[in-house]
């Protein structure tokens, strides 16, 4: 009986590891998120990221990298964490 509890606790075990590292990836928001057309304004990157944390916008901004057009959003989360997301403009 003990040698067939030790494997059946394995498997438990594993699947609720794995489980638990599912919902971290899933709660996990992207750092840079690319735009799905060409020309997403401030506006519909904003709501875009709103809609996907379900957050409160903290501030908003336009910024080159790399020569290219960045729009900066700092979002509070409903976590409570401040999180900063980077979207390409094109």
């Amino acid at each position: 009986m003990k040698h067939t509890i030790l494997p059946a606790l394995f498997f438990i075990l594993v699947a609720f590891v794995s489980s638990a590292a599912q919902a971290e990836t899933f709660n996990s928001y992207p750092k840079i998120l690319i735009a799905q057309n060409n020309s997403q304004s401030l506006d519909q990157a904003v709501n875009s990221i709103k809609q996907r944390t379900g957050g409160r916008i903290l501030s908003a901004k336009t910024t080159q990298k790399n020569g290219r057009r960045v729009y900066k959003i700092k979002v509070l989360l409903p976590s409570g964490k401040v999180q900063t997301f980077k979207v390409k403009a094109k």
